[in-house]
């Protein structure tokens, strides 16, 4: 089954992800209003240090009188005959100025610290949230995607949402309210004048769109060729004994640098389109700045201002350059932050598995397990996996599936454990239809050990008491530890039960893992057991102790084995011998042998008690 990552579907609005994802700062709008509010501070301090300027400069020439400029015709009507005089303009200018310059750094820290608060905020929720709901999923989903591509989703694309919210909004709410102050400041100086700049403001909107929907774009290969790199990375870390003893470092590195490479193209991709819309963009509001110089400089136009009027007025033309060219490069990081938060969405929006009826089963359960008529197959239009399954176990019976390799023994009890849905029939536990019952209830009254061992790295006890776990008296994890076997080698272990295993327990052989795998599913203590290959690492010596305490645990217990080793199934209540979906055989060791059939035929290939 290809588990390659596939291309999230992209929402045709934009717009609408954006606020999904600003959704997640509501419950921090406080904090929010107090940064919006520090940079509305910075950006009119930032407005009004270029129009005192004009202060400055008329000071210098001749001098701060009311009518002349204006600011002058506010300010120095304070004064008697509406003139500054030199010596108070001499110490109040500079301190306007310092005052000015302390309150927009004031307002500057608090804006963007009260942002990266909210971001940080939102961003640790959004990755909480994705990492539970991955929890949810179905294993259906988990079919489709690799490990590796869902955790680039939590570590990388969450990430990348943190941009679109800390510096796009900062550079967004701050160069806004600057370009808008300065444009007031324009209007109000000389409106006639001020109109020409918006002459191009047209053509550099246009340009923002076209560069942002190619950011977008662009934004998800570079997501999707990320995903490629951490699966690469994780396959040859897992199986980096195969890579050495196969000699595969060559081939993976190559594996590896062709990710990589593609990632790096696309990235380089959004650099061009980045840096050659930011250059366009800073041409054409240099040539609205020349325009507007050439009308500034027309006979009769310079006449009506001051010299300071004059030199602010340009200035602040010429500094609405730098808050345009940052909006336009925040529209590329928001476009980026919203095609990493369709990644995320597009988790989010996937179904939960289901979570199963209301019905409640009757306590105690007895573990009584129908297969009615169950059919099953992995996608709609694909074969049938299973292919009317149809018997009873009688609750505390065991019965042992054998068959080859994708004859559906698996697949059987994974429908057991609500890991898949059936595509026809139904599975009764008790009487009870297990659709109609919550999934974690079901749950509760299923013990599995498979032949994929997972470990934490954790202690050993953590380990056993896992989960739910965790709250079972130390006497019966001890209990289990012995039942399974297990005390001779957690002894020889530096802490004993309190060693931390590590990543996966390398420092365990296969059999151990598999002792303390079985050892969490006797502390489980539940009335289904699933034993899939569960002793399948287990030396001789091993097995037999594994195999005296598994007859003891599996009385009165409804036991599922799927074994290829004769020794597990020997002493089965009932062996089901399947082919390509379908039970072709069934009935005890000696039954079977005597029927001469399929089941007499495996145990004929069989090699030192193993069925082939």
């Amino acid at each position: 089954m290809d588990k390659s990552p596939q291309p999230v579907q992209k929402p045709r609005h934009g717009a609408k992800t954006y606020r999904r994802l600003l959704s997640y700062a509501v419950p921090q709008w406080p904090l929010f209003v107090v940064a919006v509010l520090g940079f509305l501070l910075f950006s009119s301090m930032e407005v009004v240090l270029i129009a005192v300027t004009e202060l400055l400069l008329d000071a210098v020439g001749a001098g701060i009188e009311q009518g002349k400029g204006f600011l002058s015709r506010y300010v120095a009507g304070f004064f008697p005959g509406g003139i500054m005089p030199q010596e108070t303009a001499r110490w109040l200018v500079p301190s306007a100025m310092l005052v000015i310059i302390m309150l927009r750094a004031i307002g500057n820290f608090v804006g963007s610290y009260g942002l990266a608060y909210v971001a940080r905020a939102v961003i640790h929720q959004l990755r909480s949230e994705l990492f539970e709901h991955i929890g949810y999923l179905p294993s259906r989903y988990f079919d489709r995607y690799t490990g590796a591509f869902l955790i680039s989703k939590v570590a990388y694309n969450v990430e990348q949402v943190t941009n679109s919210i800390t510096k796009a909004l900062r550079t967004l709410i701050r160069s806004s309210f600057t370009a808008i102050g300065l444009l007031t400041y324009l209007l109000l100086v000389n409106w006639q004048l001020t109109l020409t700049f918006f002459l191009f403001v047209p053509i550099i909107a246009a340009i923002v769109g076209i560069v942002g929907r190619r950011f977008r774009k662009l934004s998800h290969r570079i997501q999707n060729t990320m995903g490629d790199v951490t699966h690469v990375t994780q396959e040859a870390i897992n199986g980096y004994e195969v890579v050495r003893m196969y000699g595969g470092r060559h081939y993976e590195n190559a594996r590896f640098q062709a990710a990589s490479n593609a990632n790096r193209q696309q990235f380089m991709k959004l650099v061009v389109a980045d840096n050659a819309s930011v250059s366009v963009i800073q041409t054409l509001v240099g040539l609205a700045t020349a325009v507007l110089v050439w009308f500034a400089l027309a006979p009769g136009m310079v006449e009506s201002m001051t010299a300071g009027v004059f030199a602010s007025y340009i200035g602040a033309a010429a500094s609405l350059a730098k808050p345009i060219r940052n909006l336009s490069e925040v529209y590329a990081e928001i476009q980026k932050g919203i095609a990493a938060a369709e990644s995320i969405f597009e988790v989010f929006d996937a179904p939960k598995e289901p979570v199963g009826g209301e019905l409640h089963l009757t306590s105690p359960v007895t573990g009584e397990v129908t297969f009615d008529h169950l059919g099953f197959r992995y996608n709609e239009d694909g074969p049938l996996v299973l292919n009317d399954i149809n018997f009873t176990v009688p609750a505390g019976q065991t019965v042992a599936l054998v068959g080859a390799s994708g004859s559906g023994k698996t697949t059987m009890v994974s429908l057991l454990s609500r890991f898949y849905e059936p595509s026809s029939g139904r599975i009764l536990l008790d009487g009870v239809d297990i659709t109609q019952v919550p999934v974690s209830e079901l749950r509760e009254q299923i013990s599995l050990v498979s032949q994929n061992i997972v470990l934490f790295n954790d202690t050993v006890y953590r380990n056993i008491a896992y989960g739910e776990l965790e709250g079972k008296p130390p006497e019966e994890v001890e209990r289990a530890v012995d039942l399974a076997h297990a005390r001779e080698f957690i002894e020889d272990l530096p802490e004993g039960l309190n060693t931390v295993l590590g990543d996966n327990a390398q420092i365990l052989s296969g059999g151990q893992r598999q002792r303390l795998a079985i050892a969490r599913a006797l502390l489980k203590d539940s009335p289904v057991l699933i034993l899939d290959e569960a002793t399948s690492a287990l030396d001789n010596a091993s097995e037999r102790h594994i195999q005296a305490a598994l007859s003891e645990v599996m009385k009165n217990r409804t036991t599922f084995v799927i074994a290829h080793r004769l020794s597990t199934i020997e002493g089965a209540d009932c062996i089901l011998v399947m082919d390509q979906g379908r039970i072709v055989e069934s009935g005890t060791h000696k039954e079977l042998l005597a029927l001469g059939g399929r089941y007499a035929l495996l145990l004929q290939q069989q090699s030192g008690g193993t069925l082939s």
